[in-house]
């Protein structure tokens, strides 16, 4: 599209007045600052507020890099300064979206995050994605002393049925700064304190659409935080919890069963047998009015069993376009043929590390599926693809990523970017996102 055109829409804001007028603001939607010298004359250019500054709506740091630039992380630092953006935020009052990641942590410091959230009174999503910085986790922690930190209480219950059970108790903060921010991604930020600094930012965003915390250090605790004292339960459609290894599966089948709203699910996680979700908890999900409405689900590495796929063909068929069931507990190819057979509208699957896909009934399996269906990718593993070959239009994916599919031409997006280990929070799409950014969803 035009409208992703970078460079035909400024050569079109030259042709004449009128070009101009409707060029501009499209071009200045959504800024990507991706090295130094772009930076730095971007920086120049925003020193106060202009009619072109405040038109900015989505500014994007996540692709910034110095690589093959000969730059060391010092001259990053030099030219990239807390202060430099502070006076870029204040000159972009407009902003709606801000996406950063690990590359430039040293330069998020709590002035940073005051500036974004405060002067920037539209706000609506933020993604941190990567920032594992020990300076990155004492400013979040600093931001929330001063947004106003929600003080946490421990009860240990002894008379419980499991033994020692614990309740937690918070007191409410006074008025939520952040009633409008709707997406919020904290992935692959492990560093941040779930009590000093993820409840109190989520108890300040009660009203979240999208959130991603896969990877963080959370526990039961924020999942029982989200349910009492926020609204998240009837606002929240897409939820990425992969990777944290302290929820337990009960918790997390509470909350999502009570989330009525929700289209994407990704729990994927890489956990030991005993610890991953049990088939349960998998089931009780599966059957919750969430189910019907889901279009991507990821429960990789959990208990999956003949019974979860049953739960997932009564409550998912028609709805369902992704799923991830890799490491699943099938030993017979007959039930994964008889459930995909049902499941027509999938798009995407994958089957990595599944006991009984083989080289031997691949084929077969491919073939049992036909031309009809619609599913067009399946992820595997790096060493079950290298025994296949091209065959029924399915063909290897060669690319530089570290999962494998095999797929077949179709008008979707490219296989590698159709099932994301990481939310995209910014409505940018997965042609567009940065390098870093693709590395999180797509590399791993």
């Amino acid at each position: 599209m035009l409208m992703d055109d970078k460079k035909t829409l400024a050569s079109c804001a030259l042709v004449n007045r009128t070009f101009n007028l409707h060029t501009i603001p499209i071009l200045y939607r959504s800024v990507s600052l991706t090295t130094p010298l772009t930076f730095t004359r971007f920086a120049n250019a925003t020193y106060c507020v202009t009619e072109r500054s405040s038109r900015i709506r989505h500014l994007d740091l996540s692709g910034f890099s110095t690589c093959g630039l000969q730059k060391s992380s010092a001259t990053t630092q030099n030219v990239v300064t807390p202060e430099i953006l502070v006076n870029i935020l204040m000159a972009t009052p407009g902003l709606e979206a801000f996406s950063v990641s690990e590359t430039l942590e040293s330069a998020i410091t709590v002035e940073v995050l005051k500036t974004l959230l405060f002067n920037c009174r539209k706000i609506k999503a933020l993604d941190f994605c990567g920032c594992s910085g020990k300076q990155f986790g004492i400013a979040m922690s600093e931001l929330a002393e001063f947004m106003g930190r929600v003080k946490i209480s421990l009860q240990f219950d002894e008379d419980g049925d499991d033994g020692e059970e614990v309740r937690y108790s918070f007191q409410k903060i006074a008025q939520p700064v952040l009633p409008q921010l709707q997406r919020l991604s904290l992935h692959e930020c492990p560093v941040i304190s779930e009590h000093t600094a993820i409840i109190t930012m989520l108890a300040h965003a009660p009203n979240l659409t999208h959130l991603d915390l896969g990877g963080c250090s959370v526990s039961d605790m924020t999942l029982k935080f989200l349910t009492t004292e926020t609204n998240v339960k009837h606002t929240l459609k897409h939820l990425l919890l992969a990777k944290c290894k302290n929820i337990s599966s009960e918790a997390i089948s509470n909350f999502v069963s009570q989330c009525h709203q929700l289209e994407t699910l990704n729990i994927y996680g890489e956990r030991d047998i005993v610890t991953a979700i049990g088939e349960y908890d998998l089931i009780t999900i599966l059957n919750s009015p969430c189910a019907k409405r889901l279009q991507t689900l990821d429960i990789g590495s959990s208990q999956v069993t003949p019974r979860v796929l049953l739960a997932i063909q009564q409550n998912c068929s028609t709805s369902l376009r992704n799923l991830g069931i890799s490491k699943a507990q099938i030993t017979s190819i007959s039930h994964l043929s008889d459930f995909l057979m049902t499941m027509t509208h999938l798009r995407y699957i994958d089957l990595t590390s599944i006991p009984c896909f083989n080289a031997f009934n691949t084929y077969g399996f491919i073939t049992n599926l036909g031309k009809e269906h619609q599913l067009h990718t399946i992820e595997m593993s790096e060493s079950l693809l290298k025994k296949l070959t091209t065959a029924n239009d399915w063909k290897i994916d060669e690319n530089y990523g570290r999962r494998r599919y095999y797929f077949r031409s179709t008008h979707e997006p490219r296989p590698d970017h159709v099932h994301s280990r990481k939310l995209d929070v910014t409505d940018c799409g997965p042609e567009r996102m940065s390098k870093i950014f693709q590395y999180y969803s797509f590399g791993k």
